[in-house]
């Protein structure tokens, strides 16, 4: 086993998988504690696949979220590569499966909440996990879920062999494989959790039996969704975010089916006669629903008063009544009062027309009939309210109360009015806040701190940058690419593309290369033959010899016999046959 890596003291081994093993490891004889990842060799056996793997993967490495497992560096040393991480002592899930310690159902169901949410995180910043089981769902000190293992999206298949019993059908065959892959192990993962048996462990991939059949206290409900993210059509299965949304609505119909019932009232008994009890005579008023009246400044000119009445008819106003300044108009109900205002004001801003909305109970009131008779035949303490918010309202200005503001779209914005509780002013639209100046990551020691243990706050997630999110090789989620416009550099480009071609049809087959067959020649002479002065090889006659096109020189040579020497032309996949005349050496001169 492995002592030191870089300044690394290693203590033992904590687990090894298909990348590689992960170690305890200390930087210096007492210092921090991490998890130190070592790849196996025998993975990639040179250096330049492992780089190209470190590269496509920074975007794996670089996710920041509560419940994934912090990459803090990469680096390499005594011819091995390794990743330093963030040390978790809770362990994972697969040797709470050995040792029999599985979570209460409900706990289980909410650490795959967790791990889901890490998940959809990740598919978010363009990353899938392509491995998940339960020896990569970790533990930290507070039993949340956290996610390791991320990166084997970009590891090819025939270097790395996957947990079969976890991997979804699309990734079996090797195709369309998208986030839904890791909703199925996750289904797959949970399924063991709460049954102790992995539904497909052994080897039936046709028929899966329910949860609630191995387990009878898994609610019904739960298989259910739990079958449906298994299914082997990836288009029945939900995304992992909406899986973990599912669970979470699940849990929370649990929570309120567990709570105590409520202890039943027992009403006092009544202790007069039950005759004596009801009055004699009941005294009913009449219902009046509420509804929403608009009141305008009227316009000056008598063109404007009339286009205004015109406008506020058509917005379905239900009665229509002028005052002695203003203009009132009733609708029942307060999303079409809003707009009737709204496009009242933007019309009619020339004569700093305001107006003003109030949704109530606007009945009679001959008290306030005889002492205001400005506010016209629907005279009541609501209405003298309306008439004057429409005083004090500012000029090209729209107030409506809360009430009226609720109803109102989102493409009109309002602000409280200061001095008023229940009044909203028409706003405009804020100005973009300008984007924050890019910090620098924080070193190991600004991380972890002094005790090496990274503080994990409730609510985490930092997205991956985007330089690093286009470094990645496979992205998974597809998303449809528009199609671009018709310009003169499209083309450009095609035309560009048709030379490209045309060359490449003419100009390939001159650079294949053609071949040589030399014939006769002595029958038990070993022969050896140059091209254009190279080394001389040794040659069997009938043998092909490959040669690029071109003149070439070819000189034989065999013991006892004067060396042969020619001149051929080789074309392109063309088969040049030269006959060999030899010549047997005069006896007494060199041979």
């Amino acid at each position: 086993m492995l002592k030191r890596l870089g300044p690394f003291h290693i203590e033992r081994e904590l687990g090894s998988g298909s990348l590689g093993k992960v170690y305890l490891a200390q930087e210096g004889e007492a210092g921090q504690t991490f998890a130190l990842k070592v790849f196996h060799a025998a993975v990639w056996p040179e250096q330049e696949l492992i780089k190209a793997f470190m590269r496509e993967a920074q975007p794996a490495f670089a996710l920041r979220h509560r419940n994934i497992v912090e990459v803090l560096q990469d680096g390499f040393d005594e011819g091995k590569h390794y990743l330093l991480m963030e040390f978790l002592p809770g362990g994972d899930l697969q040797e709470r499966l050995d040792q029999g310690k599985v979570p209460e159902w409900r706990q289980c169901v909410r650490l795959m909440m967790q791990t889901c949410k890490a998940l959809q995180f990740a598919h978010d910043n363009g990353v899938l996990h392509c491995d998940l089981k339960p020896a990569n769902i970790l533990l930290d000190a507070e039993d949340q879920a956290v996610v390791c293992g991320f990166g084997m999206a970009y590891v090819k298949d025939e270097e790395v062999e996957r947990s079969p019993e976890y991997l979804a059908p699309e990734m079996v065959i090797r195709e369309g494989v998208d986030g839904r892959a890791d909703t199925f192990s996750a289904a797959a993962v949970l399924y063991e959790l709460l049954t102790g048996v992995n539904p497909f462990r052994n080897g039936n991939w046709n028929s899966v039996t329910r949860p609630d059949n191995i387990n009878a206290e898994i609610p019904i409900e739960l298989s259910d969704l739990i079958l449906r993210a298994l299914s082997r059509q990836r288009e029945d299965r939900p995304a992992v975010g909406i899986f973990a949304r599912q669970l979470g609505e699940f849990l929370s119909e649990q929570s309120i089916e567990d709570m105590p019932a409520l202890a039943e009232y027992e009403p006092e008994p009544i202790e007069e006669p039950l005759d004596e009890a009801i009055p004699e005579v009941l005294v009913v008023e009449e219902r009046i629903d509420p509804v929403t009246a608009v009141i305008c400044s009227a316009p000056p000119e008598p063109e404007a008063k009339k286009a205004l009445e015109n406008l506020l008819s058509a917005a379905m106003a239900s009665s229509l009544e002028w005052l002695a300044d203003s203009v009132l108009a009733i609708y029942s109900r307060p999303l079409l009062g809003v707009e009737a205002a709204n496009a009242a004001v933007h019309q009619f801003a020339l004569d700093n027309l305001s107006a003003c909305v109030v949704t109530g109970v606007f009945k009679l009131d001959r008290i306030w009939a005889e002492t205001r008779p400005e506010l016209g035949g629907l005279a009541c303490r609501n209405m003298d309210r309306l008439y004057s918010m429409l005083v004090a309202c500012p000029p090209n200005k729209l107030r409506v109360d809360f009430e009226t503001a609720r109803y109102a779209p989102d493409s009109m914005l309002f602000a409280p009015v200061e001095g008023a509780e229940d009044l909203m002013e028409m706003a405009d639209e804020p100005e973009p806040e300008p984007e924050p100046v890019p910090t620098p990551p924080p070193s190991l020691e600004e991380r972890l701190g002094a005790s090496g243990v990274r503080k994990r706050p409730v609510e985490f997630a930092e997205h991956v940058p985007a330089a690093l999110r286009g470094q990645s090789r496979t992205m998974e989620i597809v998303k449809p690419k528009t199609p671009s416009p018709f310009n003169w550099n499209n083309i450009l480009s095609f035309l560009i593309l048709i030379g490209l071609g045309a060359a490449g049809y003419y100009v390939w087959p001159m650079l294949q290369k053609g071949e040589l067959i030399l014939t006769g020649g002595p029958a038990k002479a070993a022969l050896t033959v140059s091209v254009d002065s190279q080394p001389s090889e040794a040659y069997k006659v009938g043998s092909s010899l490959p040669l690029r096109v071109g003149e070439h020189t070819i000189k034989v040579s065999a013991k006892g016999y004067v060396p042969f020497q020619t001149k051929v032309v080789i074309k392109a996949k063309g088969t040049q046959k030269v006959a060999i005349k030899l010549v047997k050496a005069p006896k007494g001169k060199p041979k």
